[in-house]
Order: C-alpha cells, then structure tokens, then sequence
C-alpha cells in the first residue's frame, strides 16, 4: 500500500497554480457525479468480464494488454432479509477495485467500469420493487457502498444485463418473467436518463437473428442442427422484448454471447466451416438491419441493434477444454471482420470476453490478440 500513500504525498507538494487547477477539476468532477458515468465509453471497445467476485492484479494486466471496458462480476437485486428494502448484494471486494481503478488511474489507462446484474445460476431481480425503484437502491449504492473516495474511485459507470438461466432445468429461473423483464427496462432508461452507461449480454439464442420466435421461456432446443444433441437451455430471443418495447437508444451496448454452449455460431463456424470473420460480418449486418420477432402482445415487430453498439462476446481458452459445446475463436481470425468489413454496418464496436482470470489459460492471451488490430491500448502502455 506505500505505492498509494506515496502518490498522496505528492499532491501535497503541487505548486499554487496547480492546486488551483486542480481544485478547479475535481470540483467539475463532483458535478458530474450528480449524473451517471464518470467515464465514456470508448470509440473501439475491447470488453473484459472479471470472473466471478474477481479483483486481482489480472485486471490491471489486460487492461495493459488492451481491455478499456472492465464488466466486474456479479451483483444481484434482492429484498433485504433485514428491512424488506431493496438490496443490492455484490461479492465482489469493493475497496480492491477502488485500489485498481486508482492503479489504473496512476498508469494513465482510462478505463470503463460497468457492474453486472445476474450471471448463470444468479436469482433474478425481485419484482416486487419497480424499475424505478431499483434504480434508486442501486444508484444509492453505487454512491455510498461501491464509491471508494479514498482512491479516487466515483463508483461504477454503469451497469450490465446478464440475467440468465440455470443448471437445473425445473428451476424457476429458467423463464424470465414478464415482471423481470420490465424491471430491466425501466429500470434501464432511468440509469440512461441519469448518464450511466447500459449494456447487455444475451446468450445468442438470446437475441438471435436467425429466428423469429419469442419466448421467455429459457428450456429451448438450439435452432442450429447439431446432431444427437439434448441441450434444453437455449432462448428464444428473449432479450429482444427489451429493444422492441424500451428503445434500442436504451442500451449502448449489445454483447451477443457467441460463447454459449451449442450456439448457432458454433455451429456455423464449426460444423458449417464458415470463416470465423465473415460469419461475424454477416451477423453485426443482420443485427444493424433488423430482423422481425413475433411478441404476443406486441405484436410482430422489427428489432434491430446498430452495429456500433454491436460487441462480439468470446471465450477465451477455457472453451479449448469443452470437447466442443462452446465455440473458441482466436483474435487472429477475427481481424477482417474488424478492419475489412464488407461494409461500415457489418463492422462491430468491438468485441468482449469470458473472462480476464483465465487469461493465459492453455496459452491463450485474447486480450493481446484483439488489441494487435482493435489497438485500444498503444505499445507504449502494454509495456511494464
């Protein structure tokens, strides 16, 4: 901890005219803190997701490989035990990511600090609060709990949508409410309203361009053709309700999760041998285009996520050891997808991955290999 005291030290010894500025900073710093990010969301986006409660020193070392958007994992919406008062359970360490995001600070490496909702196996948010509602515990929260002001941390930047299914198939959680999904909504455009960032990561079948169907139910069968297979844990475009009825202007980011079991890219790229890069192409084009979902209540609509909102979610080299049901994609087979599209719409924002603590696992260093096309961190900051 010297490393943090030393640097406190040193601003005691800035001279008038810099205190002044400074001074002068940090008190347009606290005005923006009224609303939202502290933090804009880059032009090229590489995405890392901590693994689950992760803070470590593996944060900084891909965001010095490339990674300008950390995903910390997890936090869930629950009704306190202790008052029935909306309660914002996260067991991810909060003073360990005010430290890293001081050390990132100190090494000039701004980055994007988004908290989860959710994750495999994760309750659901409680209904029995609105949207709005949520919002304010989890806006209080950010401010008072989450806030590490002696490290010069304002808090998270924004939030992430991963609410998903579960292992046990009977389980509740495999549908997501109506309720739910409304919560999301609303709950989303009062965090947008406030000038936090909004994103989301639906597992493909989750937001799925080749399908029209809509469910809530999460027990589906891939669409894709595999052989043999009995895999009851698919979507069916579950996430697009949020898009067709709260605006895709809502979210500004879209990380489709190419890395769930069975998906339809794996089997497109594995089992069709379609070329990694212009699968991606096609995808980012379709999703920019729009495609139609048939929702009960809403009708047939058109839903469509522009392409520079449009992230590319991988696995990194943990899916080597999946005998197949999760689709690996190295960063050197993505890089014409990047910078050659076929045209502006087919190009995407950028792309993300599960996750930074298995980085290096089976030799596999995404982070590094995105960036040698993304170039989200130049030369001079990867070196140590």
């Amino acid at each position: 901890d010297r490393g943090h005291n030393h640097f406190a030290d040193g601003h005691q010894v800035l001279s008038s005219k810099a205190s002044l500025d400074r001074l002068a900073g940090d008190e347009a710093q606290e005005q923006k803190q009224l609303h939202g990010a502290s933090n804009a969301l880059p032009e090229k986006v590489l995405l890392g997701y901590a693994n689950w409660c992760e803070c470590d020193n593996k944060i900084v070392e891909a965001v010095e490989n490339g990674v300008n958007v950390v995903v910390w994992f997890n936090t869930n919406l629950k009704k306190s035990k202790k008052d029935s008062k909306p309660f914002v359970e996260s067991c991810t360490d909060l003073k360990c990511v005010g430290k890293v995001a001081q050390t990132l600070q100190i090494k000039r490496l701004p980055t994007v600090h988004l908290m989860s909702i959710g994750g495999w196996n994760s309750p659901h948010p409680n209904t029995e609060f609105t949207g709005s509602e949520w919002f304010e515990a989890w806006n209080k929260w950010n401010r008072e709990t989450a806030a590490q002001p002696e490290y010069g941390f304002n808090g998270f930047d924004g939030i992430d949508w991963d609410v998903e299914g579960n292992d046990n198939v009977t389980s509740p959680l495999n549908k997501i409410s109506l309720e739910t999904m409304d919560l999301i909504g609303e709950m989303s455009q009062a965090a947008k309203r406030t000038g936090y960032i909004v994103a989301m990561a639906p597992a493909q079948s989750y937001l799925s361009v080749a399908s029209k169907d809509y469910s809530l139910e999460l027990t589906h069968q891939p669409v894709a053709q595999w052989q043999q297979l009995d895999f009851p844990y698919h979507g069916r475009n579950t996430y697009a309700y949020l898009l067709a009825k709260y605006g895709s202007q809502t979210f500004d980011l879209v990380t489709v999760q190419l890395y769930e079991g069975w998906s339809t890219a794996n089997y497109n790229i594995t089992q069709l041998d379609q070329r990694p890069s212009s699968y991606v192409s096609k995808l980012v084009s379709k999703m920019h285009a729009g495609w139609e979902v048939g929702f009960p209540k809403l009708g047939s609509q058109y839903v469509s996520v522009e392409s520079t909102k449009v992230i590319i979610g991988l696995a990194n080299g943990w899916a080597k050891e999946s005998n197949g049901k999760f689709l690996f994609v190295g960063g050197q087979d993505l890089r014409e997808a990047y910078t050659q599209p076929p045209s502006e719409n087919a190009k995407p924002r950028g792309f993300g991955f599960w996750n930074i603590g298995d980085e290096g696992k089976n030799d596999i260093f995404l982070t590094r290999q995105l960036n040698s096309f993304l170039n989200t961190r130049s030369e001079a900051t990867t070196k140590p």
